[in-house]
């Protein structure tokens, strides 16, 4: 048995969505469907919320891509074969 789920939307946005179902070849409702069925097997929200970037500025990050780079080495034999393992070794 099935029920109906209802949510506002502004017009323009609803379009949008519409357009974009259209374009991939599901109904808006299928897409729905889709996104609460992800929401459910992922147990959360299936993909990344994020703050636009036009917010990110007022934000303070704790740290950056590569903000480290430089800060350390690796040693020369770091992928060398530890003698501690030599008896599993072939």
């Amino acid at each position: 048995m099935s029920i109906q789920v209802s949510t506002r939307i502004d017009e323009a946005t609803k379009q949008q969505f519409e357009k974009v179902c259209q374009a991939i070849g599901v109904s808006p409702s299928n897409a729905l469907s889709m996104f609460i069925r992800g929401v459910i097997n992922y147990n959360g929200i299936p993909f990344s919320v994020a703050i636009p970037p036009s917010a990110a500025p007022k934000l303070s990050r704790a740290s950056t891509f590569g903000c480290m780079r430089g800060q350390f080495n690796m040693a020369e034999d770091f992928e060398a074969p530890l003698e501690e393992f030599g008896e599993y070794r072939e």
